[in-house]
C-alpha cells in the first residue's frame, strides 16, 4: 500500500514550476512513515473492499497531517528547524510561503476528498463532514491550541488526555472513520474507541521518544518538549508511569481489535507496526 500512497501523492501535486506547489511537494512528498494513509486503507480493507477505493480520502489526510506539521515547526509556535532528517519548510522557503504551502495543503485535502469519484456522493460527503471536524476546533486544531496555552503550566491527567485526545487522537480516529466510510459502513462507536485509545498510546509514545531517544533516530530535535516546557506525559508520570500506561493501552487496543471483522485484519497489523515504531 505503501507504494500507491506514493504515486498518488506525487500524482495529486502538479509539478508546476511555482513556489507554492515545490513548498507542498517539500513537505508533503519528504520521507514519512505514512501511518494516517495505512491506516485509512487498512480499516477499508478490514471491512472487506479493495483497500485502493479508500486511496483518495488517506492521501488528503495524509496532506492534513502535513499541514498541521508545517505550522508546527513555525517559529511562533514549535520553532522547529528539523523534520525527517531534513530542514523545516519555513527554513527552505521562509515563513510566509510556509504558512501558505500548510493552508494550501489543508484546503486542497477537501477538494482531494470531494473529486474522488470512485465513492458514492454520501460517502464523500460524510467523509468531509468528519473529517473537518476532527482536524478542526473540536479536534485536532483545538488540541494544538490548548497544548500552546498550557506551555510552562501544570497540567492534571485529565487535562493532559483532554490535550491529546484533541492534538494526536482526533486525525487518527478520522483515519479508521473514513476507512470505515469507504467500505460502505457507519463508524462505530468500537472504531472511534480504538482510534482515540491508538492517538493517546502514539502521543505517549512520541513523549517518551523526545525524552530518551537521540535527534539523529528521531529525524527532529530530541528533548525539545523539556527545552519548551511543555507538559507530557512524561513530564507528568515520569518515563516509568509513561511506559506502564503505554502497556495497559496496547493490551486494551488490541482487546478491541478483536472485535472487528477478521480479528482487526489489516487494521490490526498497522496498528501492531505503528505502536512497536521507534521514531
Amino acid at each position: 500500500m505503501i507504494r500507491k500512497i506514493e504515486e498518488r501523492l506525487k500524482e495529486l501535486i502538479p509539478t508546476k514550476d511555482e513556489t507554492i506547489f515545490e513548498a507542498g511537494r517539500y513537505s508533503l512528498l519528504s520521507t514519512g512513515k505514512r501511518i494516517r494513509p495505512l491506516l485509512t486503507m487498512a480499516t477499508a480493507a478490514t471491512f472487506g473492499v479493495d483497500p485502493l477505493i479508500a486511496l483518495d480520502p488517506a492521501c488528503a489526510i495524509e496532506m492534513i497531517h502535513s499541514y498541521s506539521l508545517i505550522h508546527d515547526d513555525l517559529p511562533c509556535m514549535d520553532n522547529d528547524d528539523l523534520r525527517r532528517g531534513k530542514p523545516t519548510l519555513h527554513k527552505v522557503y521562509g515563513e510566509s510561503m510556509a504558512l501558505l504551502a500548510g493552508d494550501y495543503l489543508l484546503t486542497y485535502a477537501f477538494e482531494v476528498i470531494a473529486n474522488a469519484s470512485i465513492l458514492g456522493r454520501e460517502q464523500r460527503l460524510q467523509m468531509i463532514k468528519t473529517v473537518a471536524m476532527r482536524a478542526g476546533a473540536p479536534g485536532m486544531i483545538g488540541g494544538q491550541a490548548f497544548d500552546i496555552e498550557s506551555k510552562g503550566k501544570e497540567i492534571d491527567e485529565e487535562a493532559l488526555l483532554q490535550m491529546h485526545y484533541g492534538k494526536t487522537a482526533a486525525l487518527l480516529t478520522a483515519c479508521l472513520e473514513c476507512g470505515s466510510l469507504a467500505a460502505g459502513y457507519p463508524p462505530t462507536d468500537l472504531l472511534q474507541s480504538i482510534g482515540l485509545e491508538l492517538g493517546l498510546a502514539y502521543q505517549y509514545q512520541d513523549d517518551l521518544l523526545d525524552a530518551t531517544s537521540t535527534t539523529a533516530i528521531l529525524g527532529k530535535t530530541a528533548g525539545s518538549d523539556a527545552a519548551e516546557d511543555k507538559p507530557t506525559a512524561v513530564s507528568l508520570f515520569g518515563i516509568d508511569g509513561t511506559q506502564e500506561r503505554l502497556a495497559h493501552m496496547n493490551q486494551s487496543i488490541n482487546h478491541k481489535l478483536s472485535c472487528l471483522p477478521k480479528n482487526g485484519g489489516e487494521l490490526a497489523t498497522v496498528i501492531s507496526a505503528i505502536l512497536q515504531r521507534s521514531s
